[in-house]
């Protein structure tokens, strides 16, 4: 769109004295003519790519909305998982300390029997 911009946009702002004139079917500005209907093709151009490139941002938009919710619940999943992962390792650390305590007295209890 930027390319059809540059091509058709005026390189100056006109004065206020320098307006287009309507009348007789055509406009006249500095001396030069421009159809009417060349305007209404340039006009209806630029309203074609303006509508598309709204189309294209609002699908892309659309896109992106779907994309971060799936990414959300993927990212809602995996704390869950890391939350039971957490509460498997300290299930595993108390049974370990358990097993420990079973391990040491059996120990003493050894020691307590070959000393006697």
């Amino acid at each position: 769109m930027s390319t059809v911009y540059d091509q058709n946009a005026p390189t100056a702002f006109p004065a206020p004295q320098a307006q287009p004139n309507l009348e007789g079917g055509g406009i006249e500005r500095k001396g030069e003519s421009m159809q009417l209907p060349q305007i209404k093709e340039t006009v209806e151009r630029w309203k074609k790519e303006i509508l598309d490139r709204i189309q294209y941002l609002k699908e892309n938009l659309d896109q992106t909305l779907q994309d971060r919710e799936a990414l959300a619940l993927e990212a809602d999943q995996l704390k869950n998982e890391l939350t039971e992962a957490r509460n498997r390792i300290q299930q595993l650390e108390f049974d370990l300390a358990g097993v420990l305590e079973l391990y040491n007295n059996l120990i003493r209890e050894v020691s307590g029997a070959l000393e006697e």
